[in-house]
């Protein structure tokens, strides 16, 4: 391990257009690194898998910094006075430790059920075919903006029970919220979703729409029920984790198929193997590149580094999953790996619980394209593409093809 906090450029902009060269130097050389923050703080990345599996599992390290670390380190990244247009969307299951996340992870699970999850299958068909009709009138375009996009946030949307004419603003809330630089246009954005959200929460308290939402408005496990604020950070959770996964999903995915032209026709010739391609698209190149950050509640030690309470560590998911001492000849895009134990979706009582419904999106999102527009070629050089500069959601600006 070695504290030289500027070995690795992993915070650059540069770096997310193929951070696993990084990673892998990371986790051959200093698998456990300390490096220092844009923000100041000391924050912990682990590259190997072990190590990012039992960060995930240890409990100590927290997702609730104000209610589980003293006063002294609770400062370093929390205003003395809550900014409430914040705390409305954040009181939701990814920034919540147990007993609290049990709790609302077990409420919540009461609503996105695995039958729900399954009846929604032949509308998301409908959905991707109703898409490709679209996009196939022209003959080349942006496969994020024509499909990628607009596939999981329609299902989010109507699973919410969001008007059409409104899709729209819950995309761009989305895009400023991740990856937008201004904290004024950020602030805005959340209250005009959080007004909205406040809409159809009050919709389905005077009528049950049988959506999601509803599902959610209603519960009621012995007395206890989701509270307002909680309704809304839910959501918000539904509209971030539920749509950007599923859009870097396919365009990530969909791009190693281009990129491996014989895979791609053997996947187009033999469906059976879509599963596993799936899997292996979300193990080489995953939508999520590292674990929403926790906190070491205590001092730890993982792999014999003491880990000191109060710092940040960041698993690094897309690290793990090209381990090694777990995959055998982990650079290797293949779509007949099996078995995959990647950790793409987490790990622990954060494991992803819209996981179902983005493989099934996947699938049938591949399905769909190797149908309808088998002969896709992408139309720009791959290092000319542009990838998202944030650290956590690993995407494409655009992905530029032709049919």
């Amino acid at each position: 391990m070695t504290t030289d906090t500027n070995l690795y450029p992993i915070f650059e902009t540069a770096t997310r257009a193929n951070p696993q060269v990084l990673y892998k130097q990371m986790r051959e050389e200093n698998p456990i690194w300390k490096a220092i923050s844009p923000f100041g703080n000391p924050t912990w990345f682990f590259t190997r898998y072990e190590d990012v599996i039992n960060v995930l599992k240890d409990q100590r390290f927290i997702k609730d910094a104000r209610k589980n670390l003293p006063p002294e380190h609770v400062q370093r990244y929390y205003p003395a006075e809550p900014d409430p247009t914040w705390e409305a969307i954040n009181h939701h299951m990814l920034n919540l430790d147990a007993p609290d996340h049990t709790r609302l992870r077990g409420l919540v699970h009461k609503a996105f059920t695995p039958k729900r999850v399954r009846d929604l299958e032949p509308r998301i068909e409908e959905i991707a075919s109703e898409l490709l009709d679209t996009m196939t009138k022209k003959s080349e375009g942006d496969l994020l903006d024509d499909f990628a996009f607009p596939l999981p946030i329609t299902v989010i949307a109507e699973m919410i029970g969001v008007e059409k004419e409104r899709r729209d603003d819950f995309r761009r809330w989305t895009q400023i919220l991740l990856f937008g630089s201004d904290q004024d246009s950020a602030r805005l954005s959340i209250m005009e979703l959080v007004q909205y959200t406040n809409e159809l929460i009050e919709a389905r308290r005077k009528e049950d729409t049988d959506d999601i939402l509803s599902a959610l408005v209603n519960l009621n496990d012995n007395g206890d029920t989701l509270s307002h604020t909680e309704l809304i950070s839910m959501v918000f959770l539904l509209l971030v984790a539920g749509h950007e996964t599923t859009v870097n999903l396919i365009g990530n995915g969909m791009l190693l198929l281009l990129q491996h032209p014989e895979q791609f026709e053997q996947l187009r010739d033999d469906r059976s193997l879509m599963k596993t391609a799936v899997e292996e698209m979300l193990r080489y190149n995953g939508p999520v590149e590292t674990a929403t950050i926790r906190f070491a509640s205590e001092d730890i030690e993982v792999n014999g580094v003491i880990i000191p309470q109060g710092d940040i560590v960041h698993p690094v998911l897309l690290g793990a999953n090209r381990d090694p001492e777990v995959f055998e000849n982990p650079d290797v895009f293949d779509i007949t790996r099996d078995p995959n134990p990647h950790v793409a979706f987490g790990h622990g009582i954060h494991f992803c619980l819209g996981a179902p419904l983005a493989r099934m999106e996947g699938m049938i999102a591949f399905n769909a394209l190797l149908d309808r527009v088998p002969n896709l070629q992408l139309t720009a050089n791959v290092d000319d593409l542009e990838w998202n500069a944030n650290l956590l959601i690993h995407g494409l600006k655009e992905l530029p093809v032709k049919w």
